[in-house]
């Protein structure tokens, strides 16, 4: 019988492409990474961009608001005591009211942290600090809103209702002259009042969280230019 003569095992041949295997499942792993590290990296810096322009919106959108609320407490600062004591005059009953016919909502805006939050990205903010910071000021922001409907409530539950059964629109008086002389009149100025009053309060605290994120932002920005 003849015998089969099994070739030799090139062992040094097999070990070689082994390693240029692994070299290349290695090398294709790591650049898969990278571009994935490079895409995580440039999404979070579109993040960042967006919070640092909603911040620096609703920067100037609180410092309109704190400016309006400012002026509407000192004109009306002067009338709270003639009400109280019983001598306001039915002309400065007349303009306060008129102070009081209308409200505004701050719009703040928050389009960039309900993006990452619905997209599921939040954990792409490397930066645990700023990341805790960041929800922090949108939680701040909830309690804004939270005062903000409150005082639209009561204006609408209370103030209006009182307005439209005693004050013309039409003539632009009260009816009753003697009615700026009652408790619910001093009533509903004095609540007014205190509703402008608290709201201010919530501006300017959700104005100093501004600023810090803004300070804190305003760094990265730097390092990426």
């Amino acid at each position: 019988m003849n015998r089969v003569k099994i070739p030799a095992i090139e062992w040094k041949r097999l070990l070689l492409e082994l390693i240029v295997v692994f070299l290349g499942v290695t090398a294709g792993f790591l650049l898969n990474n990278w571009q994935m590290e490079k895409q995580d990296l440039r999404l979070e810096e579109k993040y960042m961009a967006g919070f640092r322009q909603d911040v620096h919106y609703n920067i100037d959108e609180l410092k309109a608001a704190i400016s309006s609320d400012s002026s509407w407490l000192q004109n009306a600062k002067s009338k709270l005591l003639p009400i109280r004591d019983g001598t306001i005059t039915f002309d400065s009953a007349n303009a306060i009211v008129k102070q009081i016919i209308s409200i505004s909502k701050i719009n703040l805006q928050t389009g960039t942290y309900q993006d990452i939050i619905n997209s599921g990205n939040l954990n792409i903010i490397n930066n645990f600090k700023i990341k805790k910071q960041i929800v922090d000021y949108h939680v701040a922001i909830s309690g804004v809103e939270f005062v903000d409907n409150y005082f639209y409530n009561y204006f609408s539950d209370i103030v209006m209702p009182y307005i439209f059964s005693n004050f013309s629109v039409l003539h632009g008086r009260i009816e009753d002259p003697k009615i700026i002389y009652s408790v619910q009149f001093a009533n509903l100025i004095a609540g007014y009042f205190s509703m402008v009053q608290q709201r201010q309060s919530a501006y300017k605290e959700m104005l100093q969280k501004s600023y810090d994120l803004e300070g804190t932002l305003k760094p990265l920005h730097t390092l990426e230019e």
